[in-house]
């Protein structure tokens, strides 16, 4: 079936334009150097950090803590010299236990020099923690610290330090903050969150949950490491880069300000996991090093012009594949597929078999998925599952695997098996014409992929090796050949699970569990779920037809072919074959010679 040659054509041709992709490979620009060596006083930070730990040791969104913490904030920020008067933003969020209420705090301090149309900096520290974790407060301590620096020293931007509430709620806080507040363009943003908590060195996260990054100032805030001497965690391979915009998954506020526009990176002395509970405050080293780190990067960016915008970028080995060129380099990679897909429609055209009838079985293959996610979704709004926090993915924690989950998946796939029982015979009674329905899914799959390269290409990354794999075991001449391919095929899922299960702090068992719960919850958009399940659909129906030849031992007869024989149109007896162009043809010719008989 698959135009082997054609297939091999296209893969040269694609590597051949990846060649040239690479070549457009480059580093990413710097920010100036900041007029000034950085006077941090770490001694100051650890002595506010221990303040904050004794007001309020746990500052879960909506308690106690929270409110104490809030006005504690609010007190201190008063202080900063030059700063307008404290502000407050009173907003509430949904969260999978219920609606609770917090607040952000924020104060200016106005540019002393240069222009004012100059855009703002936001410098910002999360002060809430996770229910049952105790620390966290390097963050606002050093927030506090640079804003009391801040206020005596000239600048050329304006400065809004923000002490954001709910960011373990999907980041609300710095979401509420970055949506609501129009008292002057933003330039970029600095994110604190816990950055001497742990001394192994200044980790940078510049990824958000609409797949987009900002590599720009992930760079600006490395170099800002370095110029302060402050030991520096290594950047994410191009891996966890093409899973963190494939299936995005992180808890920093950075996140909130990149999906407003915004250019930022966050600051954090752990990997992208939560915040766990450690009880010890920051050591002072620790609180030197993040803070040298931080005002050298706000003094940079002061000096830098406008940095680009967040987008869907990649970096290899310190040098950046710029945005445009990951979805060319991406659609080359599935270009084999698409050739396939369009030499099949025009070979199935010519022979007149019609795609509608084996189109409209995979689509009755995907109903019950589909039934499957509404179900859940629906489970997941009554409180049977973890519901969003904030309209995100919510924390590990929020998300238990305990009965109620348990049973509303197994109802899910209770609704799943119920509608496949209705639409079995639908999808089935068009199967006559095995080789065509198997031709009308490489195309089907041809055009699913296409689509999920417009919608989210990096996800349709994570999906390239099974749809290959599905696509080459079509030409399979031994069973051990089928099966090594649908290993090759499971390996992007197993991988993107691990690496979630490092996001999330916990096993892969459990972090399959909660990619699929989030997912059904609605915790990550419609589209994305909808077109992956019908690249899965797509996929197993042709691994099925593969299967179907393996237990026959028919694999080792060779490759489906295409145009179907009249021996396979008359395959299931009792059954009306598939109308073609060609059959009417003949009918005619033989009702032709009949006459002239």
């Amino acid at each position: 079936m698959l135009n082997g040659r054609l297939y091999r054509l296209s893969w040269l041709v694609a590597a051949l334009a990846l060649l040239v992709a690479l070549l457009t490979l480059e580093t990413p620009g710097g920010t100036p150097d900041p007029p000034l060596p950085p006077a941090f006083d770490a001694m100051a930070a650890r002595g506010i950090a221990a303040d904050m730990a004794t007001v309020a040791p746990e500052r879960v969104p909506g308690t106690p803590g929270d409110l104490a913490s809030a006005n504690w904030m609010a007190e201190q920020m008063g202080s900063v010299p030059g700063a307008t008067p404290v502000r407050r933003q009173r907003f509430s969020v949904m969260t999978p236990n219920g609606r609770v209420v917090t607040e952000n705090l924020y104060v200016a301090l106005p540019a002393r020099t240069g222009s004012s149309t100059q855009g703002a900096l936001i410098i910002s520290a999360p002060r809430d923690t996770p229910p049952g974790v105790r620390g966290g407060e390097s963050g606002s301590a050093v927030l506090l610290q640079l804003a009391r620096s801040l206020g005596t020293v000239a600048r050329n931007r304006p400065v809004f330090i923000v002490s954001t509430g709910a960011s373990t709620q999907g980041n609300a806080g710095a979401r509420w903050f970055a949506s609501r507040f129009s008292g002057a363009p933003i330039s970029a943003a600095v994110s604190l969150d816990d950055p001497a908590g742990v001394p192994e060195g200044i980790h940078v996260w510049d990824d958000a949950q609409d797949g987009r990054r900002s590599i720009a100032m992930a760079a600006a805030a490395e170099q800002a490491a370095q110029r302060a001497d402050a030991p520096l965690a290594g950047y994410p391979g191009p891996f966890p880069q093409m899973a963190g915009m494939a299936v995005p998954q992180t808890s920093g506020d950075q996140s909130a300000y990149i999906a407003a526009g915004i250019p930022s990176a966050t600051l954090a002395a752990r990997p992208q996991t939560p915040l766990t509970s450690d009880g010890t405050l920051a050591k002072e080293d620790a609180l030197g090093d993040a803070g040298r780190t931080a005002e050298t990067l706000v003094a940079s960016l002061d000096q830098a012009d406008a940095l680009p915008a967040p987008a869907a970028g990649l970096v290899i080995n310190g040098r950046e594949l710029r945005p445009i060129m990951s979805r060319i380099v991406i659609l080359l990679l599935a270009l084999p597929i698409l050739v396939a897909a369009v030499d099949l429609a025009v070979r199935l055209r010519r022979a007149g078999v019609r795609l509608v009838p084996f189109i409209a079985a995979l689509l009755w293959r995907l109903l019950p998925v589909v039934v499957a996610l509404l179900v859940g979704h629906l489970l997941a709004t009554a409180g049977m599952t973890a519901g969003v926090a904030g309209g995100w993915p919510p924390l590990a924690d929020y998300a238990p695997f305990d009965l109620p989950a348990v049973v509303a998946m197994l109802l899910s796939v209770g609704a799943a098996v119920l509608t496949w029982v209705f639409v079995r015979n639908r999808a089935m009674r068009r199967d006559a014409e095995v080789a065509s329905r198997a031709a009308t899914g490489v195309i089907a799959l041809g055009a699913v992929c296409l689509l999920l390269w417009i919608a989210s290409p990096f996800a349709l990354l994570i999906a390239l090796p099974a749809a290959h794999c599905a696509l080459v075991a079509t030409r399979a001449t031994r069973p051990w050949q089928v099966v090594g391919l649908g290993l090759v095929a499971a390996v992007p899922a197993v991988l993107l699970t691990w690496w979630l299960a490092g996001r999330i702090d916990r096993g892969i068992p459990y972090s399959a569990w909660y990619l699929l719960e989030t997912t059904v919850a609605g915790g990550r958009g419609i589209i994305g779920p909808v077109l992956a399940a019908a690249v899965l659909v797509t996929v197993w129906s042709l691994g099925s037809l593969v299967m179907s030849r393996v237990r026959r031992g028919l694999v080792a007869a060779g490759p489906y072919r295409p145009v179907p024989t009249d021996d396979e149109r008359m395959a299931r007896r009792g059954r009306r074959p598939m109308p073609s162009f060609a059959r009417r043809g003949r009918k005619r010719d033989r009702a032709v010679d009949g006459g002239r008989t």
